[in-house]
């Protein structure tokens, strides 16, 4: 296992931070929506679940078998049902922001360059999306699936977080405090879209839950 693969990468500023408009992060703290910590985990497991894990992270899990396996002509694939229309614009716009910046950033990491020289070839001229860009370069770290997936919701969920605890705003220590309780939460998510295929990559409406 490549500890410090992982590390670089969940570290990453990675789809939680450009997902906070498509999740309207900011309009819910102005409005009084958004206030505790219990909230925020509230708006994290309801994005993981309608948003992100069904697209993200099922297209992460996709990306890391391509690359576990040598395949990169999957990538595709992925990449083409993720620009779709049948995905909202934000959230297009979002992942193509987020996954081409993680791409490039991790040119400059010695023990990426297997990756790079195997999926450069077939990675789109419109750029990257953030679970294609996550899945084959967490490949490099871990030979575990689960892991894997998990790893790219935890990314986004320390986005979120990050970008909630800033908005409401709540102490900076919150951050890993909330963090640690939402972990449980994204092994469980993980095992679920680990298991999933292309035909399942689609996102819910997103809806904040008020309780």
């Amino acid at each position: 296992m490549n500890l410090l693969g992982l590390v670089q990468l969940v570290d990453t500023p990675g789809p939680g931070v450009g997902y906070q408009d498509c999740l309207s992060i900011e309009m819910l703290a102005r409005q009084g929506l958004l206030r505790t910590g219990q909230q925020v985990l509230n708006l994290v497991e309801s994005a993981l679940r309608a948003v992100i894990g069904p697209t993200q992270g099922i297209a992460a899990g996709i990306a890391f078998r391509a690359a576990r396996l040598g395949d990169p002509g999957l990538v595709p694939a992925v990449s083409q049902v993720l620009s779709s229309t049948q995905l909202p614009e934000s959230l297009r716009l979002a992942s193509l922001q987020m996954g081409t910046r993680l791409w490039e950033i991790s040119r400059r990491w010695n023990w990426t360059q297997p990756v790079h020289e195997q999926f450069d070839p077939v990675m789109p001229e419109a750029g990257v999306h953030g679970g294609v860009a996550f899945g084959t370069l967490v490949s490099e770290t871990t030979a575990h699936e689960v892991r894997a997936v998990a790893a790219c919701l935890l990314q986004a969920t320390r986005g979120i977080i990050q970008a909630a605890v800033w908005a409401i705003p709540l102490e900076d220590s919150m951050n890993h405090r909330l963090l640690a309780q939402a972990q449980p939460m994204i092994s469980r998510l993980a095992a679920d879209f680990a298991q999933h295929t292309l035909p399942d990559i689609r996102c819910a409406h997103f809806k904040f839950p008020m309780a």
